[in-house]
């Protein structure tokens, strides 16, 4: 029943933008209708939901999604850890002897400040509560010994909005070269335009490890070719601040991009233009096509086998940092991107959906707790890519793949009639919507509840957007380290009388339990609820027990959830 109360608090979030008189009709109709609703009827079994329990609360074995083909892996928390110490050996860390988020966020607003970006865009891009980002890793189980792809999770770090505003600042001036790939789309259209002779070789050249293998010196130096000196500054910090936590340990990349920062694609694209330039002018035989997406490569090759191994002896020749591994084609048959590339008799290349022998074809299940919509995005997002990605010739067979795997995860073959016809029927005209609604409202999707709620809101000119609820792999998946207080939200505080103190902040948790026991300290009752509590009862505070009850960086989020819990919804 939790689920359903929640949504008065999601409504009310709602409502404050409409007038008085709508607001409390919404609420009146809202609350009638939640008084009777029923909660839905559970997709586990009790047995089910006690083993994932256990799993959760099983600390020796970490639970991860797998780097690549939707596969989960169960590894032991030691061979987890081992892993990331060993990734955290490299020469690429250093381990830092405090937290430097609060140093990190006070240059950053220095820098904003004084920059030449406009005030109402500088604004947003302060830091606000800022956390220190976490590592953690993904297994790669299509390689041997299963080793960890390194990802940094930097939302929310003192730089991120910065490195996200860069990033569009960066944009006009990357994938401009007659070499960029943009997507797995944009390659299937240059393929239409290839023809290979007999003696042509298909080949794939991979960047080993490229984002923390950017050489960030060289990098700058490209950077101020470009910008003024201030924009450089800005770029400067936020690539030159890359920390992270892992195991209540701080360390700093002393090279590279993160691989989970906004920036890091941008900057790792604008350096292997420069890059590859200069190596291929320089190379004594060149390729007759060389196509780039990020790290990977594809490259024609028309002088014969025994000069490709000098071709990867040079490329890797160009700088320290940046080495190549190569594949060829095999039985005329080359992956790129999720392409399987085929040569044909008569010159030209078929082309279809690739996937790694690993891939698992799970999706989310039909039987889900997810709304429609949710379930058929599914449906449409993989018919379309086999659409984008498949020719004629492989089409058909990529399909009734898809049929299979949509069969195999709970579909019912008029749900997946109903998608195809979508996929492939003729185009209906969008119908514009009439009005622009007055509000949008978030709410999580209950199967019994949601439609009949869209439905009152919808008569009011609200419209309802609906949150899918936790998936297996958001319970069970514990990868990053436990951000713990050092984020804004709900919180509450102990007392030793029994009696809890909730409340909101819209910097860290962390920081305004040290504002509350200062006034305690300094005998501020006024200043403090809890301190007030403590100075007129003569009670304990259990400091060492507050708890983050909601994360969020929204005030009236913050402020609808302390009252829907002060309110024991």
């Amino acid at each position: 029943m939790k689920s359903i109360k929640r949504d008065s608090v999601s409504i009310e979030q709602a409502v404050r933008n409409v007038s008085q008189d709508v607001a409390e009709e919404v609420r009146a109709e809202v609350s009638t209708f939640l008084k009777r609703a029923k909660p839905p009827k559970a997709n586990l079994k009790q047995s089910e939901l006690s083993a994932l329990r256990r799993l959760s609360r099983n600390k020796d074995i970490t639970i991860l999604p797998a780097d690549k083909g939707n596969a989960t892996v169960i590894l032991k928390t030691e061979d987890y850890r081992r892993k990331i110490l060993d990734l955290l050996d490299d020469a690429a860390y250093r381990k830092l002897s405090r937290d430097p988020t609060e140093s990190i966020t006070k240059r950053t607003v220095e820098l904003i400040k004084k920059s030449n970006i406009p005030t109402e865009i500088s604004r947003n891009l302060r830091p606000q509560a800022p956390a220190p980002p976490r590592m953690y890793g993904l297994p790669k189980i299509h390689k041997t010994g299963i080793p960890l792809r390194p990802i940094v999770s930097a939302i929310g770090s003192p730089t991120y909005n910065l490195a996200k505003y860069l990033t569009g600042v960066l944009a006009p001036h990357v994938g401009n070269c007659s070499h960029h790939v943009k997507n797995s789309a944009d390659f299937i259209n240059t393929l239409r335009g290839i023809h290979l002779n007999p003696s042509d070789i298909m080949i794939s050249l991979d960047v080993v490890s490229l984002f923390t293998r950017v050489p960030l010196q060289e990098t700058l130096s490209l950077l101020e070719k470009k910008f003024d000196a201030d924009t450089v500054k800005l770029f400067h910090h936020a690539l030159t601040s890359t920390y992270f936590t892992f195991d209540n340990s701080y360390y700093e990349q002393k090279d590279g991009v993160a691989m989970g920062s906004p920036l890091s694609p941008a900057i790792a694209n604008f350096f292997m233009e420069e890059f590859e330039e200069h190596a291929l002018q320089s190379a004594p035989y060149r390729p007759k096509h060389f196509y780039r997406y990020v790290d990977d490569t594809f490259v024609i090759w028309p002088h014969g086998v025994d000069t490709l191994k000098p071709f990867l002896d040079h490329m890797n020749s160009r700088h320290p940092s940046i080495q190549f591994t190569m594949e060829s084609e095999e039985e005329g048959k080359l992956p790129f991107l999720d392409i399987l590339i085929q040569r044909k008799e008569d010159g030209s290349l078929s082309h279809k959906v690739y996937r790694k022998p690993t891939h698992t074809d799970l999706y989310l299940n039909a039987k889900s707790h997810h709304h429609p919509a949710q379930r058929s995005a599914v449906l449409s997002s993989l018919l379309h890519r086999a659409k984008v990605i498949s020719d004629q010739q492989s089409l058909p067979a990529e399909l009734g793949h898809l049929k299979k795997t949509f069969r195999e995860n709970g579909f019912s073959p008029r749900e997946i009639s109903m998608a195809l016809k979508r996929a492939f029927g003729e185009k209906r005209e969008r119908r514009e919507e009439e009005r622009k609604p007055l509000a949008n409202a978030f709410l999580p999707y209950i199967s019994t509840v949601s439609g009949k709620i869209s439905r009152i809101l919808r008569n009011h000119n609200i419209r309802t957007v609906h949150l899918p609820p936790k998936k297996l792999r958001q319970v069970l998946v514990r990868a990053k380290d436990p951000a713990g207080l050092k984020l804004p939200g709900v919180y509450s505080i102990p007392c030793e009388c029994g009696e809890e103190y909730i409340g909101e902040t819209g910097r860290t948790i962390e920081t305004r339990i040290k504002e509350h026991k200062r006034h305690l300290r300094l005998y501020q009752p006024s200043k403090s609820a809890v301190a007030e509590h403590a100075i007129d009862c003569d009670h304990a505070i259990r400091w060492e027990e507050t708890k983050m009850l909601h994360h969020s960086k929204g005030y009236w989020d913050r402020l609808t959830k302390e009252k829907g819990i002060i309110n024991g919804l």
